[in-house]
């Protein structure tokens, strides 16, 4: 059968990867490869980082449907939720990028591939 072959199976999963903008499409835009973020305390930037610090808002709170859900199941998303919230804050914008790499290899490694979702009872 052809779905047991695993290069059959290597090649679906590779063609299936998701992206910062399939997994979190607000965040993606915000902060979109031009690395132009907004300017330290305008309205905006104030807006953004509200946003990012806040688990259900921040760029891992969208993935995991706007809930803080994940703060408590998934270890690995924490710590990539407080580095987004960390590198904004102080406009790292290479160590953001290096943050969003991390957070889509995790993402498709431990949730997309599995059709996970954390849920919290």
């Amino acid at each position: 059968m052809i779905s047991e072959n695993p290069l059959f199976e290597k090649a679906k999963q590779q063609q299936e990867t998701l992206t910062l903008s399939d997994i979190s499409p607000r965040w993606a835009k915000r902060l979109g490869e031009r690395q132009e973020l907004p300017v330290p305390t305008s309205i905006t930037w104030l807006r953004w980082w509200f946003e990012i610090i806040w688990p259900p808002k921040c760029v891992v709170g969208e993935a995991h449907g706007f809930t803080r859900s994940y703060t408590n199941c998934c270890s690995e998303c924490g710590k990539i939720g407080d580095k987004f919230s960390l590198y904004f804050t102080l406009n790292l914008c290479s160590k953001l990028e290096e943050n969003k790499q991390r957070f889509v290899k995790h993402w498709n490694k431990e949730h997309a591939l599995l059709q996970s979702r954390c849920t919290v009872a």
